[in-house]
C-alpha cells in the first residue's frame, strides 16, 4: 500500500509491503528492509512505479519482513527539492517512521546508485540502521563534488525537482564531502554490509569498486554478477542475494 511520511521538507511518498507471516528476530522485533532506488534512469512517465512496486512485494513476502520503498524529496510526487544532504534526512525519516510503526527496533537499508552512498552515510549515523546493502553502488562522487552542477542536470534530466538558486545547487558540494563513502565505511563499524555490483556495468566498473574496496580497508560482503550491469533491479541473482544475506543477520 501507498503510506505518506512526514520529511523534514514535507511529506516522502512510500509504498509498504507486509509479508503474511511476520519474522521476528530475537532482541529486535519484527524485521524491516528500507529500499531507496534513487534517482530515476529518465524522467517517468505517467503511471511508472519508482517504488518498484513488484520487486518489493515479492522481497516481502519470500521474506516475512516488512518492506517498505521510499521516493526522496523532489521524486515525483514527494515534496520539496533534491540535495544530498535533504535525501540523507529523508532517509531518516523513514527509518524512524518504520521503527515506531512496525514494533522493531532496527532496520536495514538497501541503496542503489546515488543512494548506495546515501544509505551508507546513515547507516553509518544511526544507532536504529543495523546493516545496508548498497547496489551498483556510486562511491566515487569526485566529479560532483568538483562541480555539483553534474549532479543537478543528471537529476534534471530524470524528471527530479531540484533548486533553483544557482548558490543552492553549488552548496552541494560541501554536502557531498560531508557523504565520502570512504569516511562512511570507516564509521560503519561492525554493521552488515553487502555490496552488489555487475561486472559490465557501464557507469562504474569493477575495477573502480573493487579499487575503493580495498582501499576503504573494510571487509564487505562483495558479489559481482558476471554480465550484470548497472540495473540490477530486474536481476533475479541480485534477488536471491539480498534475500540470503537478510536471512544470515536475522
Amino acid at each position: 500500500m501507498q503510506i505518506e511520511i512526514e520529511g523534514k521538507q514535507g511529506r516522502i511518498l512510500g509504498y509498504l509491503a507486509q509479508g503474511t507471516v511476520k519474522v521476528k528476530h530475537a532482541g529486535q522485533g519484527n524485521q524491516m528492509l528500507i529500499l531507496n532506488f534513487g534517482l530515476p534512469i529518465a524522467k517517468p512517465v505517467p503511471g511508472a512505479d519508482l517504488f518498484h512496486q513488484e520487486f518489493v512485494e515479492r522481497i516481502s513476502n519470500q521474506s516475512g519482513w516488512t518492506v517498505l520503498s521510499i521516493l526522496c524529496s523532489g521524486v515525483d510526487g514527494s515534496s520539496g527539492k533534491f540535495s544530498p544532504i535533504a535525501w540523507c534526512d529523508d532517509t531518516v525519516s523513514a527509518v524512524e517512521y518504520l521503527v515506531s510503526s512496525s514494533q522493531g527496533r532496527s532496520v536495514l537499508l538497501v541503496g542503489n546508485d546515488l543512494a548506495a552512498s546515501i544509505s551508507l552515510y546513515v547507516a553509518s549515523k544511526s544507532d536504529l540502521v543495523r546493516g545496508v546493502a548498497t547496489l551498483a553502488p556510486v562511491f566515487d562522487l569526485s566529479a560532483f563534488v568538483s562541480d555539483p552542477h553534474l549532479l543537478a542536470e543528471r537529476a534534471r534530466g530524470a524528471g527530479v525537482a531540484i533548486p533553483s538558486k544557482s548558490s543552492e545547487i553549488d552548496a552541494w558540494s560541501s554536502e557531498l564531502i560531508e557523504l565520502d563513502p570512504a569516511k562512511s565505511a570507516e564509521a560503519i563499524g561492525s554493521k552488515q554490509w553487502l555490496v552488489i555490483h555487475g561486472r559490465d556495468d557501464e557507469v562504474v566498473s569493477d575495477a573502480d569498486l573493487k579499487e575503493f574496496l580495498i582501499v576503504s580497508g573494510i571487509t564487505a560482503e562483495a558479489h559481482t554478477l558476471t554480465a550484470g550491469d548497472h540495473q540490477l533491479v530486474t536481476d533475479p541473482r541480485m534477488m536471491a542475494i539480498l534475500l540470503g544475506w537478510m536471512e544470515r543477520i536475522h
